[in-house]
């Protein structure tokens, strides 16, 4: 009697392929700029000392629509870094209402006003 080695699931290996490829964010910083300043904010990451504000919010698109467009502006004249998070509950969503909701999660630090 022969022994096969275990192969490993055809809906497994997918399931774990979406779980890895839906889970990533995207972080722009301007390098050249100085950082809203919060000395309150003791997070250990790229936040530390920087004033952070979160949007995080589910947007409805009608059918006909493609793309959103969220405008948040800064006191400053700008934004120092912005950060656009992507999650699996996300992808999820999208997924089951065939793309008429899009979960949203944006941190965003703006630029230290000048006196």
């Amino acid at each position: 009697m022969k022994r096969h080695a275990a192969k490993p699931k055809a809906w497994l290996v997918v399931v774990i392929l979406i779980l890895f490829s839906s889970c990533y964010s995207v972080r722009i910083v301007n390098k050249d700029a100085v950082p809203e300043p919060d000395p309150l904010n003791t997070s250990t990451d790229f936040y530390r000392g920087k004033k952070v504000h979160v949007l995080d919010t589910v947007i409805t698109l009608k059918p006909q629509e493609g793309e959103f467009t969220l405008i948040e502006r800064c006191v400053s004249d700008g934004f120092y870094s912005l950060e656009y998070r992507v999650t699996f509950g996300g992808v999820l969503l999208n997924t089951i209402t065939f793309g008429r909701k899009r979960q949203v999660k944006i941190k965003y630090v703006c630029l230290k006003q000048s006196d």
